[in-house]
């Protein structure tokens, strides 16, 4: 009698259907969610990578035409102007690292490694910032961590503008 009662409902619930949808869903939704969550993350880091070009292009501006040599700036002012021009680079000020080198080719910059022997960016201190003087080559590099939301982890955003100085 217990096997038969058993029996009834075993085949009755399976005969239900009242959860399926809900047990479906719970079976998709996690991956889909992290699908959204990464598409958006993608997205901001194309934007901030996108906003770091054209503010180091900006930045690198008044080094060309000279008004940041004319002015003495220092590399914590150009630095605060290429922060001016980013919206979605958090702690900009802080995080953001700014390498200005002049050379006498555009062939002759040294290789810079923006990571210490840990893989965190160096600190301010340890890049260089040397706007040049008229018809000088300069190369201004910027580079930024970005703090990943999913995995918590880092990428490293960099930009770089060569050009020449012009006769100012």
């Amino acid at each position: 009698m217990m096997r038969c009662l058993m029996m009834r409902f075993l085949n009755r619930l399976a005969r239900d259907t009242r959860g399926a949808a809900l047990v479906e869903f719970s079976l998709v939704a996690f991956p889909l969610i992290i699908l959204i969550m990464g598409t958006i993350e993608l997205g901001f880091v194309y934007w901030g990578t996108k906003e770091l070009e054209n503010a180091t292009n900006h930045g690198a501006r008044f080094i060309r035409v000279g008004t940041a040599q004319n002015s003495s700036w220092t590399a914590a002012q150009l630095k605060t102007e290429i922060c001016s021009q980013t919206a979605v680079l958090i702690d900009c000020n802080t995080r953001l690292r700014v390498d200005v080198r002049s050379a006498v080719t555009f062939t002759s910059f040294p290789q810079l490694d923006p990571l210490d022997s840990d893989g965190n960016l160096k600190s301010d201190g340890d890049f260089s910032y040397q706007p040049g003087q008229r018809n000088d080559v300069v190369l201004v590099s910027t580079f930024y961590q970005w703090r990943t939301f999913l995995g918590g982890g880092l990428h490293l955003m960099q930009s770089a503008a060569p050009m020449r100085n012009e006769p100012f």
